[in-house]
């Protein structure tokens, strides 16, 4: 029987979807305080004043008092239920003295910069604050996300990348959702639309969710430069920070590559790691992100030979990185005990290196090695089955050439002679040239033919002087 952590576990995942929701995170409204240059809202002594030269859209909750306000030649004033302005005549007795208040121009705001976004997983979690933490190329809405911009809200956002379109699951805009293409073509046209977004890119909805239970490729990696134009990274204080697929900037931290199967559910498992890790006490300052990422494959971690789909998991906890080992540590206890019935097949760590530390060498040695064994097994079996054939070695030179010639070839083998001598090439005609030789005087041995001197006994030998 199931425990009761067990049923409320399950219950949290049925229904879980491969998508998750970004929403815009700047306004134009005109109660926001970072939007005017005194960094307050105006008050009824001020005067205010839009820069005519600039396009604005502009929403207004409630009612404000105001000594004057100069609109511009392009824009637009959205009024919520009850909202408007009034003018009154002198100093209002709760602003004190009056000055010159300027909105702020938002024409700078880029929709590729991935601070100017928040991610969750459900529209519950945009408004009870529950965000997600992702590489930089996915804190931009990705091509099945939905994005959202705040209900009661306007905004003005550059859309302009290297593409022509930038396509998304669905829109919405001031509660509306737009999820057709013809709705919000005509949305985009209107007087809004036009001061809402600009840029040389359009954003198209219609674009279909994940099919892939796995995960999808964000979309994003053909705009990371421009996506990482706008980020600033900071100083690291380990010794071999490490730089996630899809991020910008090197990170201390830990990073778990998980090799997974058909069977696999991204995110029934993101919303595991969440429920069983993230919700205890001691890994709330972490940072996790997870996503389906193709992992380039280096031979020697040097020639590219194409990539694999795994799972990407990015953990983060300040400077040191220390607690987001523990935490990788107890996710690969689970995937050994539970992986089998998650779709996982195996997983791998990188740590980045705190100064001083000899892991990160240990491990990369390790690694290299087993990089050559790898190596040397896959090029002797393909010798074996003929596929690579091994070119033929040099000949060597004949050690007889440098041994000393100490004995000579049999009898029967030619001899060098030097020069032909009709004689001794012949020494049966020896005796048929009377008077010559005695055949008693020539010896014929292993060191070829010789004359034996009479004066001399080689069974007799003198040392004496």
């Amino acid at each position: 029987m199931l425990k009761m952590a067990q049923v409320l576990l399950i219950c949290c995942l049925v229904g879980a979807t491969n998508a998750l929701y970004k929403q815009w995170i700047p306004d134009t409204n005109y109660e926001n305080k970072t939007n005017w240059d005194k960094g307050e809202v105006p008050c009824g002594s001020d005067t205010v004043q839009f820069s005519s030269q600039r396009k604005v859209s502009v929403f207004v909750e409630t009612t404000h008092a105001v000594q004057e306000m100069t609109l511009p030649m392009d824009g637009e004033i959205i009024l919520n239920s009850g909202a408007g302005f009034y003018v009154i005549s002198g100093q209002d007795p709760d602003c004190g003295a009056g000055v010159m208040t300027k909105f702020k121009d938002a024409d700078s705001l880029q929709w590729f910069n991935p601070a100017l976004w928040q991610a969750a997983a459900t529209l519950n979690d945009l408004q009870d604050g529950h965000f997600l933490f992702s590489v930089h190329e996915e804190s931009v809405p990705c091509q099945q996300d939905d994005v959202v911009f705040k209900p009661l809200s306007s905004f003005r956002v550059d859309t302009s990348s290297s593409q022509t379109t930038i396509p998304v699951k669905s829109v919405s805009v001031l509660g509306n959702v737009f999820d057709s293409k013809s709705e919000f073509s005509e949305y985009l046209g209107s007087q809004s639309g036009l001061l809402q977004f600009h840029g040389s890119s359009s954003v198209t909805v219609g674009n279909p969710s994940c099919g892939d239970a796995t995960g999808c490729d964000c979309g994003n990696s053909v705009n990371h430069e421009r996506i990482c134009s706008t980020v600033t990274c900071g100083t690291l204080s380990c010794k071999k920070p490490l730089l996630p697929i899809g991020h910008c900037c090197e990170v201390c931290g830990t990073i778990i590559f998980i090799h997974f199967s058909d069977s696999f559910n991204l995110e029934n498992y993101r919303g595991r790691i969440r429920h069983l890790f993230l919700s205890l006490p001691k890994y709330q300052s972490i940072q996790l992100g997870m996503s389906k990422i193709l992992k380039p494959q280096r031979l020697m971690g040097i020639i590219p030979f194409g990539s694999s789909p795994e799972i990407q998991v990015v953990i983060l906890d300040g400077e040191t990185g220390k607690l987001s080992e523990v935490l990788a540590q107890d996710m690969t206890k689970d995937i050994k005990s539970h992986g089998s019935n998650l779709g996982i097949t195996g997983a791998e760590i990188q740590t980045a290196s705190e100064p001083g530390s000899s892991a990160g060498t240990v491990v990369g040695a390790v690694f290299g090695v087993l990089l050559v064994v790898t190596l040397i097994v896959i090029v002797v079996v393909l010798i074996r089955k003929g596929i690579v054939q091994m070119p033929p070695m040099p000949s060597m030179p004949s050690l007889s050439r440098f041994r000393r010639n100490t004995d000579v070839d049999d009898l029967n083998a030619a001899a060098d002679r030097g020069f032909d001598n009709p004689i001794f090439d012949k020494p049966d005609m020896l005796n048929n040239i009377s008077g010559l030789y005695s055949t008693d005087s020539i010896s014929m041995t292993q060191a070829g033919v010789h004359f034996i001197n009479p004066a001399y006994d080689e069974n007799e030998i003198d040392f004496t002087v």
